[in-house]
């Protein structure tokens, strides 16, 4: 058997071949992707599957292993990907973010009034679409940064080859600032994606969804948005049920791959949390994958590569679901995931607060 890893437009392809065919496989999906507000590298992992007649002799696990050492090598910070119950775990990976729904009985939205025009978008939106949805994402955990240059439009709706249909909402001058993103089907009114930030432009968009959801004839309409989203807390006023699902050991997951450069793109973060509490104080922690110490120097945090002896201990697992916003530093404590003084569990508890990760169905891989 060969292993071929071959570079493609926007990641990876790897293959275990047998006498010329591809039996086993996946794909890594390049990302950028928030903690907070600043962008790391992650690896997207899509597409893993092996010949039904070839499967249960780790030959997945064969092209995993290789995916994550690509993934070193290349400079990738993170993994991520939407997992099976029970498989990923031992690669590393954990459960670090819930899934969300938010539903609205359509007679409710139906009292949102229209403010603005809305249209079908087009492709002269894309432009607009992506700086709309980078601004609105700009403090989110697990967001994914979209080059308004080279963002081509939207791939899929709320699920995997689910098709999809934009509509925008535009000001007096003809400007997009607004949009929503349908699933295009007739089974149900489910919105993959919501941007925008005003009063108008709410309203304009949930009547907009209201409209769909009675031509659909559908009770209710259902968005995929985590409950502190700005539109979800304007839905709030009509009366909303959130839905929220957090899976074990499956589902989106993560880890950690290159643990230095992460920590080091996640430093201005770090530094914004850290800044209520004492600059004399200095944060060392012990991973399976390294150590690193933060520390002040004048008005700029600063990492090294090391740790002291009574540093923070815990796994990468752990730090990853901190990084999320998933757990608390207490709770990990509680869980005996983490050993760590009370000085050391204060700092871990304001540098990695509780968040509400989100990443878009149409980011998703």
């Amino acid at each position: 058997m060969t292993l071929r890893q071959e570079k493609m437009p926007g990641g990876w392809a790897i293959d275990l071949f047998r006498d010329g065919r591809s039996i086993s496989r996946l794909w890594i999906a390049d990302r950028q992707m928030r903690v907070g507000s600043q962008p790391v590298k992650i690896g997207g992992i899509a597409g893993v599957g092996t010949d039904p007649a070839l499967r249960n002799k780790g030959l997945a696990s064969r092209v995993m292993e290789a995916a994550l050492e690509l993934m070193k090598r290349e400079g990738y910070d993170a993994s991520f990907l939407y997992g099976i119950p029970d498989f990923y775990h031992r690669f590393g990976f954990t459960t670090c973010m819930p899934q969300h729904s938010l539903e609205i009985e359509t007679r409710r939205a139906e009292c949102a009034q229209k403010m603005l025009k809305m249209r079908t978008a087009q492709k002269a939106d894309y432009t607009a679409i992506a700086r709309i949805y980078n601004r609105d994402s700009a403090k989110r955990t697990a967001s994914c940064w979209r080059d308004p240059k080279r963002w081509y439009g939207f791939p899929m709706g709320s699920g995997f080859g689910v098709p999809c249909k934009a509509h925008v909402a535009l000001d007096h001058r003809e400007r997009v600032v607004g949009y929503v993103l349908y699933d295009d089907v007739d089974t149900h009114c489910r919105i993959a994606e919501v941007g925008g930030q005003s009063r108008a432009i709410f309203h304009t968009l949930l009547h907009d969804m209201a409209r769909r959801a009675v031509r659909l004839r559908r009770p209710s309409l259902s968005l995929s948005l985590p409950p502190d989203h700005p539109f979800a807390l304007f839905c709030r006023d009509y009366g909303c049920i959130d839905h929220t699902a957090y899976e074990r050991n499956a589902g989106p997951m993560g880890r950690l791959v290159n643990l230095h450069t992460c920590i080091e793109k996640i430093l201005p973060e770090l530094a914004n949390r850290w800044r209520l509490l004492d600059r004399k104080q200095v944060l060392a922690v012990r991973t399976d994958l390294g150590h690193f110490t933060l520390s002040w120097q004048g008005e700029r945090l600063h990492m090294e590569r090391d740790a002291l002896r009574t540093a923070a201990r815990l796994d990468q697992r752990a730090l990853t679901e901190l990084l999320f916003g998933y757990k608390t530093a207490s709770s990990l404590k509680t869980n005996d995931q983490l050993a760590c003084n009370r000085t050391q569990l204060t700092l871990l508890e304001h540098l990695f607060p509780p968040q509400q990760a989100h990443m878009s169905w149409p980011d998703r891989f």
